[in-house]
């Protein structure tokens, strides 16, 4: 066994000897080329680089192979394209010129000649760099990029096409005729029948920026569309790539082809959606997985009052329907909870003014990048709430006084019973009936009468408590609710100021000013079984009583019957002093 591993010592140091002389061998081979060579992996690095490199770059060994390619031979735009991947494909080995680039060396730039061999075996590619003045001039027709493009277009969906100048010649791949719909066997491609299938409208602007980009003898790309056979139209991307000889002169065009046709009406789509949101009349906002707004439309903007930036800048904020507290971050996207969709109403705070209602329908969708986004979508409905106060206005106070109505009224005497017997207080009902209000219609017209009839009801709610409830019963009758009245004494100072705030004079021309008063009749409740119903029939009674009295007279049912109430003397109608109208 030991003989055996000297004999395995020995054989791998006569390799480890072999392998460094064909090494240095091939270095010595390498470094006696009279161009620039450099062996590169599919990642860009490089492996190894000649002394004539070195040179070229004015830089030491050790700095040089800690460069990139790119840092020597500059990409186009887009990198080195698929040339790039195929001459590191596995079963590439091709071998040709890369045509001229842009290289860096000591001074600056200069366009070379890149000639390539690919060395599968080996993952690797070797490049020389030639001046173009060594360009070989016999063979103008022996370049690369046509071999490779041919190979790497059918995965790619990419034409490849060549043109020569001098004869017109125009070599196009099968992609190139399965794009412009052409049959290989039978179309003849010339530069004169690829203009024919270029779109009128599009022709001379496709001549004019061919000979002008071919003046700056750089790589550039044109947009254009064709018209196929079939009449369909398409949209193409077309990457032109020149090939010069030495005297400057082009010897071919190279580039590739392909049909953006699905890809522009996908744009056209996005612009369209883009142009339906930024005119949309709906206020629309994306927010990303922390609620920060990364779009706001010009709807959200005027609603909120508030310019893009100034909303983009700052964390979403809304406000629950009768809510001070403002939802911000997490608390908004709690409204999703485990749910894709949620819809309902919010407040939108607004600068200088009052927070705007608005329904809002959030959507969490999504993003390319696996992360998630919620789609804010709010309608104004300021007006709709307008109109519901409207209508619960309509529905529950009086039209011409503002007063409650009678559907009110009951609603919250219910209430105020209720809440009378459990806290064991007493609470009156109170009814007025206008005095000379039918003289005021009849000498100064329903319009003078409508003004007496505003203005005793604004008399009246300035009279009572803040928990006191005036409501028009229907004409000249009016209902005020007293909860919490206290004892007889107490009662009788609210009367008093309810009766002075009817006792008002109306002018009238060339006559003594019209008085208007009111009768009043008096309901309590002291906790005991009676019902809204009874009671209003209670002060019902009482106030036919006192209008048939006369004057500003006030009578009390107490329940058990009809009594005047002796305690108003002192008021304005009995004492004759009305306030004018």
């Amino acid at each position: 066994m030991q003989i055996l591993a000297v004999v395995t010592v020995l054989v791998v140091a006569a390799w480890a000897l072999w392998c460094g002389r064909q090494l240095r061998r091939y270095r010595r081979w390498l470094d006696g080329a009279a161009d620039p060579v450099l062996l590169v992996e599919r990642n860009g690095r490089i492996r190894f680089a000649n002394r004539q490199l070195y040179q070229l770059l004015d830089l030491p060994a050790a700095q040089v192979r800690r460069l990139r390619l790119e840092q020597i031979v500059l990409p186009d735009s887009d990198g080195y394209g698929p040339v790039w991947a195929t001459l590191f494909s596995r079963h590439s080995r091709f071998v040709g010129s890369l045509g001229l680039r842009q290289v860096r060396y000591r001074a600056g730039l200069e366009r070379m000649v890149i000639d390539a061999a690919a060395l599968p075996e080996d993952a690797l590619v070797l490049l020389t760099l030639r001046p173009p003045s060594r360009q070989n001039t016999d063979q103008p027709h022996h370049y690369l990029a046509q071999k490779l493009l041919q190979t790497a277009e059918a995965d790619a969906g990419i034409g490849s096409w060549v043109l020569q100048m001098a004869s017109g010649r125009l070599d196009w791949s099968r992609e190139v005729h399965r794009i412009f719909g052409t049959d290989p066997a039978t179309f003849r491609a010339t530069e004169s029948a690829y203009f024919e299938r270029v779109h009128p409208a599009d022709r001379a602007r496709v001549r004019a920026e061919l000979d002008a980009k071919m003046a700056l003898q750089q790589p550039f790309d044109i947009e254009y569309r064709i018209i196929r056979p079939d009449g369909d139209i398409r949209d193409l991307l077309e990457r032109n790539h020149i090939h010069c000889l030495p005297d400057g002169t082009i010897d071919h065009l190279w580039g590739t082809v392909i049909d953006m046709t699905q890809h522009k009406q996908l744009q056209r789509q996005l612009q369209l959606a883009q142009l339906a949101v930024e005119h949309s009349s709906e206020a629309v906002a994306i927010a990303d997985g922390d609620m920060r707004w990364l779009y706001v439309n010009p709807a959200l903007c005027r609603i909120a009052g508030r310019d893009e930036a100034a909303l983009l800048a700052a964390p979403p904020s809304f406000l629950l329907p009768g809510a001070d507290t403002a939802l911000r971050g997490r608390d908004l996207l709690s409204l999703l909870g485990e749910r894709h969709h949620w819809q309902g109403e919010l407040r939108i705070a607004r600068r200088g003014s009052m927070p705007l209602p608005v329904l809002a329908s959030v959507s969490r969708v999504q993003d390319t990048g696996g992360g998630a986004e919620t789609v804010w979508v709010f309608t104004d409905i300021s007006r709709i709430k307008e109109s519901e106060r409207q209508l619960q206005s309509l529905a529950f106070f009086d039209g011409l006084t503002g007063l409650a109505n009678r559907t009110l009224f009951n609603e919250q005497l219910e209430r105020a019973l209720q809440a009378s017997r459990a806290a064991g207080t007493p609470l009156a009902l109170v009814f007025a009936d206008l005095n000379g209000f039918k003289q005021v219609n009849d000498r100064l017209g329903h319009q003078a009468g409508d003004e007496v009839l505003c203005r005793i009801a604004t008399r009246l709610s300035r009279a009572v408590r803040s928990g006191d409830l005036v409501g028009r019963w229907g004409g000249d009758e009016f209902a005020i609710l007293l909860p919490a009245c206290g004892d007889a004494v107490a009662l009788a100072a609210l009367l008093q100021r309810l009766q002075q705030a009817v006792s008002i004079t109306c002018p009238q021309p060339a006559a003594a000013p019209l008085a208007v008063g009111a009768s009043f009749g008096v309901a309590c409740f002291h906790g005991d079984a009676l019902t809204a119903t009874a009671l209003l029939a209670q002060a019902d009674q009482a106030m036919y009583r006192a209008k048939s009295q006369g004057g500003g007279a006030v009578w009390l049912h107490d329940g058990q019957g009809l009594q005047p109430f002796a305690a108003t003397a002192g008021s304005e109608a009995a004492s004759g002093q009305p306030a004018a109208l």
